[in-house]
Parts: C-alpha cells; structure tokens; sequence
C-alpha cells in the first residue's frame, strides 16, 4: 500500500517538473520579481528613451516622480523616442455614514488615462485606463485623518505606476 503512493506520489512530481520544463522551454517570463519584464535589458532602453512631461497638481508630480523611479532608475536618454501622456483625476467618496450623518470611512479613487506617442511617427502606439481605490478611516482628529487620505492617495498612485510599468513592459516584451 504504502509502494503505491510513493510511487504514485514519484510520478506526480515527475509530470510536474516535465510541465515546468515544457513552460520554461516556450519563452515563459514571469510577471514579478528580479527575472519579470520590467528587468529585460532591451525594455529598460526602451524605459529610458520614454519622456514624462510634468504633470499638473500635486498628485500628478508625486506620479510623474514615481514613474521616472520606475522607469529611469539607470537615468533617462538624452533623445527621447516616446512621450507618455498622462491624465489623472481623483475622487474623494465618504463611506461608512453614522446616524449623525458624520463618515468614518473614505475612499480615493483615482483614474489613469495614458497613452505612448512614438515621437518620431506621432502615432499612439499604447493607450490604456487604469484605476484604483483605497480606504482610510477619518478620524476625530482632522489632522490625523488629513494625513490617512494622503497616504491613502500615496498607496493607489504607487499601485498605478506599477501597474504602467508593467503594461509598458508588456507592451515593449511582445512589440514587432
């Protein structure tokens, strides 16, 4: 009994490593982590050649700021190819409502429209929406609850820019 599931067990793992060889074998690339595409050498230069005009309003620099992290880490190229347009709009929603009609939940809620504009054709190569939301309590406390909807806001822009480092590099990974 127990000669039969070792080897029943032997033969699962066997079939596992054999799928796992099979994937690795057509040009798997995982999403995440040190070996995803953002990491590919050939995306971080098309990453560098990709220029990120200011952005209005304070949360527009603090996501012009996160994508130049994300996207220039090794600096920008001198000659930009493409342009990355950007526009965002936030949204401040009151949720929980006491009896009193006073909230003690908010939620932001930001959208992302973006498009990459090859510079040298003009064409819109990529133009995607993105959204996020993210809770805070409010408090008593104005300015405690001032600063949980700041870093309510700081949590989904990081969460939007790494979501567009991402389609970008999809989109540089799989491009003719």
């Amino acid at each position: 009994m127990s000669s039969s599931r070792s080897l029943s067990r032997y033969l699962r793992e066997l079939s596992v490593a054999g799928a796992l060889s099979v994937l690795a074998g057509c040009g798997f690339t995982p999403l995440y982590g040190a070996h995803s595409a953002n990491h590919a050498p050939a995306v971080i230069s098309q990453f560098a050649a990709i220029e990120i005009p200011p952005l209005p309003d304070r949360i527009g620099q603090q996501m012009r700021n996160l994508l130049i992290d994300a996207l220039h880490p090794n600096g920008a190229a001198g000659d930009y190819r493409y342009r990355l347009s950007v526009a965002i709009t936030k949204a401040i929603v009151n949720l929980g409502l006491q009896q009193n009609s006073t909230s003690t939940r908010g939620q932001v809620r930001i959208t992302v429209k973006y498009s990459l504009v090859d510079e040298q054709s003009g064409k819109t190569l990529l133009t995607e929406t993105l959204r996020t939301s993210t809770g805070y309590n409010i408090l008593i406390n104005q300015f405690s609850s001032v600063l949980s909807q700041e870093d309510a806001e700081a949590q989904g822009l990081q969460q939007l820019s790494e979501d567009m480092t991402q389609h970008l590099a999809l989109y540089f990974k799989t491009a003719p």
